[in-house]
């Protein structure tokens, strides 16, 4: 195929929905597998693998091997990312979803502690370790791709369904471990019944993996390859040439993780803990979570390629800000309904005017030689920094402010302050040419690409 042949694959509808597709299934997976972890480890884990534990350490315990598995993502960010801006962004996502999906049954036949003893938290820290590489390759995988398929003018729009994929996969995650609650006692959940979310993605890694064979590859990567654009050493020359572009992302997301694992993890355990509610009520606020989250992201992210990344970015960080106090307040009056409210305004700032517009703002501040592993470092750094450390941080700072959320509030806003200077040192990005970031990444109030002279 030619050089202008693969340029103009995007324009081909179906191309373009075959990549959208792919993006979206595999995230859903991805997120699915990845969040249910999180999920159990409240519910479940303190029991089936730190039996021996106070009720207060065994919480941490069960939340720690949550958090750990952060610690492989920027190992994976680093090694997906140099292999897919070297070999191509297709068979990279192809292999971070075996291994996700090894990972996930794997965890699903696991024995707990009374059969095999301390091998078990083990083997679950491994696996969890494993299933952390894999994601670390997915997000700046799947946000290159779309964008690279996608029209200048969509692709906001093309990038927000994969993050779109990012919630309906705990969605899905979620409502299983519902349906699991109504239809099994606490003790069979606890025997049995956990297992059978993580041995359910079987089925949706197969489809997933359907799709995503049939994609074609990101067609300006193709086109950079043929003019040997690509960098033959892209993680040292990504760090020595944009590090402010990877310290943006990196502060961007920092606010949009904590969003994230407040509302869906550590809320969780603040509900049931602190406030008194049951599980159940719990998890009907991660479902709210993540329907506004959804909705938000579809409809902000097509929002960003008419108004731009920069305003609704920054909107986002200042309504966070706003909602540090109120969110717990919200949740302390027991109320179910004001409960679902908080889950859904956290959701909708969350999902759309932080995560659904990132794939598109992320990568256009890098060049196609090196955009996987720009968007992947920053990105994977501020998650485990910023995001794993999430519930353990709130945990240990309402049990030290006895019962009382306004630390974890003032740290919630900290964290967002730094992701508005970044926003504004990131400056607007929405009519950058991908093709030429080199070229314009220093006029940050870039409104129309330069013409070629």
């Amino acid at each position: 195929m030619s050089v202008q042949q693969t340029a103009s694959a995007p324009k081909d509808p179906a191309v373009l929905r075959r990549a959208i597709a792919a993006g979206f299934t595999g995230t859903v997976i991805e997120w699915y597998d990845f969040v249910i972890f999180g999920t159990v480890s409240v519910l479940v884990f303190s029991k089936v693998f730190y039996p021996e534990q106070t009720p207060f350490i065994a919480l941490l315990s069960s939340l720690g091997t949550f958090a750990i598995g952060f610690v492989a993502r920027p190992l994976g960010g680093i090694f997906f990312g140099y292999l897919g801006d070297r070999i191509g962004r297709r068979n990279t996502l192809m292999v971070t979803l075996a291994l996700m999906g090894a990972a996930t049954v794997l965890i699903g036949l696991l024995p707990g502690y009374a059969t095999i003893g301390a091998a078990a938290p083990a083997l679950l820290i491994f696996l969890r370790l494993v299933q952390g590489f894999s994601l670390g390759g997915e997000f700046g995988g799947v946000a290159t791709l779309l964008i690279e398929h996608a029209p200048k003018n969509r692709r906001g729009a093309v990038g927000g369904w994969a993050q779109a994929g990012g919630f309906v996969g705990p969605l899905l995650g979620t409502a299983v471990i519902l349906f699991l609650r109504s239809v099994l006692s606490d003790a069979e959940l606890i025997s049995w019944g956990w297992r059978v979310p993580f041995l359910l993605s079987v089925l949706l890694i197969a489809v997933a993996a359907y799709i995503r064979t049939n994609i074609t590859e990101s067609p300006e990567f193709e086109r950079a390859r043929a003019h040997n654009e690509l960098s033959k050493h892209p993680l040292r020359s990504v760090i020595v040439e944009y590090p402010k572009e990877i310290f943006c992302v990196f502060a961007m997301h920092a606010g949009n993780a904590l969003l994230f694992y407040t509302g869906l993890t550590f809320a969780v355990a603040y509900i049931t803990r602190n406030v008194g509610l049951s599980q159940s009520v719990a998890l009907w606020s991660n479902v709210v979570f993540l329907l506004a989250a959804t909705v938000s992201c579809i409809l902000v992210s097509r929002l960003s390629d008419r108004t731009g990344r920069k305003p609704i970015y920054l909107a986002g960080t200042i309504l966070g800000m706003l909602m540090a106090f109120p969110l717990f307040y919200m949740l302390d009056t027991a109320n179910v309904g004001v409960v679902l409210l908080a889950a859904a305004i956290m959701g909708a700032i969350e999902g759309g005017f932080l995560y659904g517009i990132q794939p598109s703002y992320f990568g256009e501040l890098f060049p196609t030689k090196f955009r996987y592993l720009g968007m992947s470092l920053g990105y994977q750094a501020a998650t485990v920094l910023v995001g794993a450390t999430a519930p353990m941080i709130g945990v240990i700072l309402t049990e030290a402010g006895s019962g009382h959320t306004w630390a974890f509030s003032l740290y919630v806003m900290a964290i967002l302050a730094v992701a508005a200077i970044a926003v504004l040192l990131a400056g607007e990005t929405m009519h950058r040419d991908i093709e030429r970031i080199d070229d314009q990444r220093n006029d940050p109030m870039l409104t129309e690409p330069r013409r070629a002279t």
